[in-house]
């Protein structure tokens, strides 16, 4: 059963995603129907964005991306979180670790002219988070910001990933992609906890092994 392969930070994690109501179950379009828009809907959409909105959600969001970046055993110098959603999250990480934090962004017209928020020093590691990836687009397009001014980057971070080919394509670019649960396995945990319907797993199921 799938709570036998997640740790109880991460089933933490899980609950406090549908109590939150940061995952919803319907039909959406998604970063991925930019570029291709005939593609079939999603039947869930997971949105990190809403736990700032929830304390506790919080507290087991980050622990679950902290015991990630633990268990991995991934070194960094500062946090690279990409806005927005991974922001409030890593602001949070950032506090508890003491591990300073940046923010790659778009140049502006106005004030600073800089793409990166924050201090940092060229040479430096820094380790992207992100909360979740589907193709991985926005993860390259914030690392060649980042790369652009001299720091470093050899792994990003997620809460999840969809596996939808993520990891395959920040390998090809010659990262590693650390994630502390697949949505699969949030599936599986919800279906054997009581947390969602089985028609509502059968059918998001059949969509990711449709789209893997």
């Amino acid at each position: 059963m799938a709570h036998e392969t997640m740790t109880p930070l991460q089933r933490a994690f899980a609950d406090e995603l549908l109590a939150s109501g940061a995952v919803k179950f319907g039909a959406f379009r998604l970063k991925l129907h930019e570029r291709q828009p005939d593609a079939p809907l999603a039947p869930i959409y997971v949105n990190l964005r809403a736990l700032q909105s929830f304390p506790d959600a919080m507290d087991a969001t980050v622990a679950a991306l902290r015991e990630l970046i633990a268990a991995r055993g991934v070194v960094c110098t500062r946090y690279a979180g990409i806005p927005l959603a991974a922001t409030p999250l890593v602001a949070v990480l950032s506090h508890l670790t003491r591990i300073p934090m940046i923010t790659p962004r778009e140049p502006k017209t106005h004030g600073l002219a800089g793409t990166i928020d924050g201090a940092y020093t060229p040479g430096e590691t820094v380790l992207v988070i992100d909360d979740l990836v589907t193709h991985a687009e926005s993860k390259i397009e914030a690392i060649r910001v980042l790369e652009a001014v001299g720091l470093v980057v050899r792994d990003v971070a997620v809460l999840v990933d969809r596996e939808q080919g993520g990891a395959a394509s920040l390998a090809a670019a010659g990262y590693t992609l650390r994630a502390a649960v697949t949505l699969r396995q949030l599936l599986d945990y919800w279906r054997d906890s009581s947390g969602i319907a089985a028609a509502t797993y059968e059918t998001v199921r059949a969509y990711l092994d449709r789209e893997a």
